[in-house]
């Protein structure tokens, strides 16, 4: 009789089982009058950390009903915290926040770089907030979808366990069962594992990168054509509001002080005042020069950037003849070298050897009245006076060592003498070249990277043969061959090639001289520069290239002295700029570089997000 009390009839044990693994959501509205959650599901404050499998302990009595959590919580905030409505909440919350990030990615992408950390701190707060509320509404599609999978299908206790276990243990992930039979629901638990990942990935979506504009401002190359007056006393500015006459950097007489005539023309005399006094600073400072906030006119003040410029100049391009004691000195274009290897050591005493003058223009060409600096010769003129027969070719001679901060042998009686030093003979001959240089902008600081050199041709196409010249000039040099002179009435060809000599002089007036041991020859000009260690004043490492970035350093240095009229603009080198910058410049269609807040994977941004949303 007991039995019969204590125990409900079998049909109703089956009708409560049955209400237990069927799911009716009219049922749980008409009791609930709310969209809630499964009504199996546990309240969403408890942990899920313990197996569900508590609904079916080993300890029931065979016949005791399985119930499952009362669904019917009369707590408001657990029908709020189960409630559908939270989950949908929770995505929007979700996308408004990704939207917010994208937002902020695009109101700051291209803009100057200010109060960097507080704008990335907004980022990754909108990145965490998205990621949180995603994350909610996964988690709460993933107690709904598993209730209901449990409900409807048939499982393991141990599937069971990994279908509830997985959010919290990735063991459970392994399950088999569980992805078979409810693999969307694992699909979600996956999603949460891998949901800390999109905060790292959009919260560095904005980053400070190098962003390029396609023009820059103020920009000025050199056109050596703008070298060129028909008379050296006509004067010439750039245009617009420019007051300054324009400078040259050779200095000029005339014949006669006529303006036409078959008589009447400029010849060459020397490299002019601006010249010398960029010349002394580059080659002894051993760097290139720069104008004071040059910086600032080509890329805005505080910025940083980059520009690319072309021009033809000049240049020496070289050739080695002999390297090693033992080595026979090549000819050079047909010409033998003015000294050879017993000049050098090991067999002589020279470290450096360097002849620059064979066949030098004379800057006196003939006699001059004493005030006016004008001819005494009566016409006709010589018909070489004042013309460029040749370009002087630089013989090279030098040592290298293995080491130049270790000491050496400093006489034929030390150990080492006869092996610590290479000599090396070469030959370099002035060319027209044409450059492209690279010019950067950083803090303002100028630097350059010459990236092409197109070698032209030569400056003066003769090869000197001696000095032995009788032609009424008191220049005795010879070249052939002599159709190829550059003569003073062809002025624009003329006072263009007299620009590139200038130049070329003031090299090898550094380069000409010798050092020799021991007595290292301190009064040779050389020593004043950087081509020279100070260690035992030897040449330095890879002299050649330093002898040309030198030259370079020369050239590139004239763009520091805008009162030049070979200084012009690199949008229009037809015009000398002057010493103006003009109000948002000239620009060219060069790349400039500046530092701004750029989104970097903005292309991934939203795609995170995407897989989220999706996965709901």
């Amino acid at each position: 009789m007991e039995n019969d009390v204590s125990r409900p009839p079998e049909s109703d044990h089956r009708k409560d089982l049955r209400s237990v693994s069927t799911w009716s959501p009219s049922e749980v509205s008409s009791i609930q009058h709310s969209p809630l959650l499964h009504s199996s599901s546990p309240p969403a404050w408890q942990g899920t950390t313990t197996s569900e499998t508590r609904l079916l302990k080993p300890h029931q009595e065979p016949n005791q009903t399985v119930t499952a959590i009362d669904s019917q919580c009369s707590s408001t905030w657990s029908n709020i915290l189960k409630s559908r409505w939270l989950m949908v909440a929770c995505l929007v919350f979700g996308i408004a926040a990704a939207v917010g990030h994208d937002t902020l990615n695009n109101h700051l992408f291209g803009k100057e770089a200010k109060n960097q950390i507080w704008w990335l701190r907004l980022g990754q707060s909108l990145a965490f907030v998205s990621e949180a509320n995603f994350a909610i509404a996964v988690s709460l599609a993933y107690q709904q979808i598993a209730w209901t999978s449990v409900a409807h299908r048939s499982f393991s206790v141990h599937a069971v366990d990994s279908l509830f276990g997985a959010a919290h243990n990735a063991i459970e992930l392994l399950n088999a069962e569980a992805w078979k039979k409810s693999w969307f629901v694992m699909l979600l638990t996956l999603y949460m594992w891998i949901s800390p990942f999109v905060v790292i990935f959009t919260s560095a979506t904005l980053s400070v990168v190098r962003h390029e504009d396609r023009t820059c401002h103020n920009v000025r190359t050199l056109n050596f054509n703008h070298e060129a007056k028909k008379k050296w006393t006509h004067g010439r500015k750039a245009d617009g509001e420019e007051i300054m006459q324009g400078a040259r950097i050779s200095w000029y007489n005339d014949t006669l002080p006529d303006e036409d005539g078959p008589d009447v023309f400029d010849f060459w005399i020397s490299p002019s005042a601006y010249l010398e006094e960029i010349s002394s600073r580059v080659l002894t400072g051993g760097q290139a020069l720069q104008r004071d906030d040059v910086a600032d006119e080509i890329c805005g003040k505080g910025w940083d950037c980059s520009t690319v410029i072309h021009f033809t100049g000049p240049g020496y391009k070289c050739e080695q003849l002999a390297n090693g004691t033992n080595s026979t000195v090549k000819q050079f274009n047909g010409r033998d070298a003015p000294f050879n290897m017993s000049r050098m050591i090991p067999e002589g005493w020279n470290t450096y050897n360097c002849v620059a003058d064979e066949g030098d223009y004379s800057e006196r060409q003939i006699e001059h009245e004493k005030y006016f600096n004008r001819p005494l010769q009566t016409l006709p003129f010589p018909e070489n006076l004042g013309a460029f027969r040749t370009e002087p070719i630089i013989w090279l001679g030098y040592v290298t060592v293995d080491d130049v901060l270790v000491k050496h042998a400093e006489n034929s009686s030390q150990k080492g003498w006869d092996t610590d030093f290479t000599p090396i003979i070469s030959a370099c001959e002035h060319w027209q070249v044409n450059y492209t240089v690279s010019l950067t902008y950083t803090q303002g600081f100028q630097s350059y990277n010459v990236t092409n050199r197109e070698y032209l041709r030569k400056v003066i196409n003769t090869t000197y043969v001696d000095d032995s010249a009788d032609d009424g000039t008191l220049d005795k040099t010879v070249a052939e061959p002599q159709e190829n002179y550059v003569y003073p009435k062809d002025w624009r060809n003329y006072q263009r090639i007299a620009a590139f000599h200038s130049l070329g002089l003031k090299l090898r007036e550094l380069l000409h001289g010798g050092l020799s041991l021991p007595d290292k020859g301190k009064s040779t000009e050389i020593m004043t520069s950087k081509l020279v260690g100070r260690h035992e004043f030897l040449p330095v490492p890879d002299f050649e290239s330093q002898i040309r970035r030198l030259y370079e350093n020369l050239i590139i240095s004239l763009l520091s002295d805008t009162q030049l009229l070979i200084v012009s603009w690199a949008a229009n080198p037809e015009e000398p700029s002057g010493t103006r910058p003009v109000k948002m410049g000239r620009s060219i269609p060069a790349s400039e570089e500046r530092r701004r807040d750029t989104s970097l994977i903005r292309e991934k941004f939203w795609s995170v997000y995407m897989l989220f949303r999706l996965s709901l």
